[in-house]
């Protein structure tokens, strides 16, 4: 019998019973008549049908692409392992066919985050009467789905009958009706694996690059999350600890992080609504960013041009009176601020009103203020004494680890703000970031719109042309460059916004607009410009361009420095954060036409064992990029020794495919026309193995 019958036959039998009681007062009926009505449901509905519990076949160590979306990702050790196609089984019993079609979300919306507008905002759907354009385009926009109720239309990932493993734990999704269920451990009894528990899944956040689920606790509006994630690129499941470049943490469900951290820019006006440390009942005003996140409440502006249709006599419409924002129309700093809200190291201040208003009522932010105000803006320099200690056995310090480079360069993705405005074309100019940003496709723009929503970029901006509008082509040519007109090398962006920022499995274009210097960067821990497009050059081939292009003085380096490519150095003695940006470099096809792709399939092959399961995805990407590995499956997340089988056939593989006019040089770790194994060991034993914990 469904459970969930049982239930709503209670609540209907208590409802009857108590208006018998009201009219008869006689107690006795009123206890009976519940215990009947559950007594005949228990009858007169039929049972389920027995589910069979499906098996597993095993499969062989490497795993391939998702088969029928149907997968089980499986662990050994504290790894996720192979995918392959399964039925998913679960304690939940099936119900039939009249039952099932009933079952949607809006069953649990007592149990999850709830849309509530107030405090003069009114949701987006307010806009689209006069805003249509700009409505769609930004409904086209990965802002307006970055949180959703997880319904069939919306869920990216397999979830109609998937059985998952991680660390030694499963956990079987499937379908019942409209709504997802995770039959998985019990948070409350880690310990004993035969404890476990069937929820729904509520809500997803992502909708870009990967995709994660929320399902509801059952305390008041509190969610936990599913700990695994749906990739787009590669349409299947990883673990939740391999989308961040972290250390292998143990498996967390994260009770309660989007009421109390995700939700402050995955939704448009959060108020958290904390109830103790274990209980949330956090409302917003829309799920996802939506047009009030940008633009300010709207109830004032609709009720202000409503009074001018109404009363022609009032005047015209007037841009300095009209209650609504316009980052477009702002000073760049106060234009920034609207995106810095969320995209900034940030803490939000309790200010005069003290926590509990802020808990109860959400920060008094609003687009066109000043967001000092009501938010801190964390940067490195700020913290004299962590910049000076920044370690990770220093707990206070090793925070700034998390978020920024030795120098104070912002070194994760979606902290843009702090890069922008530690710049000198912000400090000294009026770059901000609508200068190359636009977040609503402009109708001349004839890119696809899933395209423009990548980076909702201005045209101009994919090139040149938005440094140009300042700085004189006449002046930034070929002498500047260095590099022909026209190559890579030539670009502005590689040069002075390089991929050392590291995001969404990926490295991402730094926003601190700087220069190129081997020393600044090499003392802080920072891949620089030059070697992440020259991979096949050493730091002292880069240096000594710098100092003949530019006069930059060269710093001291070491014998390795001077006579090995950097990006091998990195990668085989880096941290994890130098690996993880390198792997994705030597698959970036600006730096592979420029240092050539047959030389470097070994040493990124050993990224598949690195301990940091994000780098391995990495790795794998990078592989595919490679001619003759195009289709590679490997086992990231399983077993090591399959793992390491995978590594020797890759190696074999290229040993026995060179070209024969590959140039086998030192730079490149060759000695007398051979890898010098005993060098390569020798770095990798240097490996920096410092804890690093990159906080997206």
């Amino acid at each position: 019998m469904n459970i969930t019958i049982l239930i709503l036959a209670g609540i209907a039998g208590s409802i009857v019973g108590y208006l018998v009681f009201r009219l008869s007062q006689n107690r006795g009926f009123a206890l009976i008549i519940p215990l009947l009505i559950i007594a005949a449901v228990a009858v007169l509905v039929p049972p389920p049908e027995k589910q069979n519990e499906a098996t597993v076949a095993s499969g062989n160590s490497n795993s391939g692409a998702p088969e029928n979306k149907a997968e089980q990702v499986s662990g050994d050790q504290g790894a996720a392992g192979q995918a392959e196609s399964s039925r998913a089984v679960g304690s939940h019993s099936a119900v039939d066919d009249d039952v099932t079609n009933l079952l949607t979300l809006a069953s649990f919306d007592q149990s999850r985050p709830i849309e509530i507008p107030n405090n003069g905002y009114s949701g987006s759907d307010s806009c689209l009467e006069c805003h249509q354009d700009n409505h769609a385009t930004w409904a086209n926009s990965y802002h307006s789905t970055m949180t959703q109720l997880a319904t069939p239309d919306v869920v990216m990932g397999n979830l109609e009958s998937v059985r998952l493993s991680f660390a030694g734990q499963d956990y079987e999704i499937h379908r019942e009706g409209d709504v997802f269920y995770a039959d998985l451990p019990d948070e409350k009894s880690p310990d004993d694996r035969s404890k476990r528990k069937v929820v729904p899944l509520v809500m997803t956040t992502g909708s870009h690059h990967m995709q994660v689920y929320w399902w509801a606790t059952g305390d008041q509006r509190t969610t936990a999350i599913l700990p695994f994630a749906w990739v787009a690129e590669t349409q299947e499941w990883i673990p939740r600890n391999a989308s961040f470049l972290q250390p292998n943490m143990p498996v967390s469900q994260e009770i309660g992080r989007w009421g109390q951290t995700c939700s402050m820019c995955h939704s448009t006006h959060r108020r958290v609504r904390s109830i103790d440390e274990k209980t949330w009942d956090t409302q917003v005003t829309e799920f996802g960013i939506s047009c009030e996140s940008c633009h300010g409440p709207g109830q004032a502006h609709i009720a202000y041009h409503r009074k001018l249709s109404n009363e022609p006599q009032t005047g015209s419409v007037d841009a300095e009176t009209d209650p609504i924002a316009n980052p477009e129309s702002m000073d760049k700093e106060k234009s920034a601020m609207v995106c810095g809200q969320c995209h900034s190291v940030v803490e939000i201040m309790a200010g005069d009103k003290g926590y509990a208003h802020l808990n109860e009522h959400g920060h008094d932010f609003r687009p066109g203020a000043d967001l000092t105000e009501t938010h801190r803006v964390v940067r490195l320099h700020d913290h004299d004494e962590a910049r000076e200690i920044m370690n990770p056995e220093d707990p206070e310090a090793a925070r700034f680890n998390t978020t920024f480079y030795k120098d104070g360069m912002v070194r994760v993705a979606g902290r843009e703000y702090n890069g922008l405005t530690d710049s000198a074309c912000y400090k000294k100019g009026e770059m901000t970031c609508i200068s190359c940003h636009q977040l609503h496709q402009s109708s001349l723009d004839d890119r696809p719109v899933k395209e423009w929503a990548n980076d909702q970029l201005k045209t101009e901006a994919l090139n040149d042309q938005a440094c140009l509008n300042c700085h004189s082509s006449d002046e930034y040519n070929e002498n500047h460059t260095h590099h022909s007109v026209g190559s890579s090398g030539s670009s502005c962006y590689n040069c002075h916004m390089p991929h050392t920022t590291y995001g969404l499995l990926k490295a991402i274009r730094s926003h601190t607009i700087t220069s190129p210097d081997i020393g600044k960067d090499l003392a802080a821990g920072r891949p620089n410009a030059c070697n992440l497009c020259h991979l096949d050059q050493t730091m002292k081939w880069s240096a000594d361009k710098l100092q003949e292009w530019y006069d930059i003085a060269p710093p001291e380096l070491s014998k390795d420095e001077k006579e090995v490519a950097a990006s091998l150095l990195w990668i085989l003695k880096g941290d994890a954060s130098q690996r993880a940006l390198v792997a994705w470099s030597m698959g970036w096809p600006v730096a592979q036409a420029i240092s050539g792709t047959n030389w470097q399939m070994p040493f990124v092959a050993q990224l598949l064992d690195d301990p940091y399961l994000a780098i391995r995805y990495i790795a794998r990407r990078s592989l595919r990029s490679l001619e003759g590995l195009a289709d590679l499956t490997v086992n990231m997340y399983g077993p090591l020794e399959p793992r390491q089988r995978a590594i020797a056939a890759i190696a074999q593989y290229w040993y026995e495919n060179q070209e024969s006019g590959v140039e086998k040089r030192q730079e490149l770790l060759f000695l007398n026309g051979e890898l010098d194994y005993e060098r390569v060991q020798r770095l990798i034993r240097e490996c920096d193995k410092s804890p690093v914990f990159l906080d997206e």
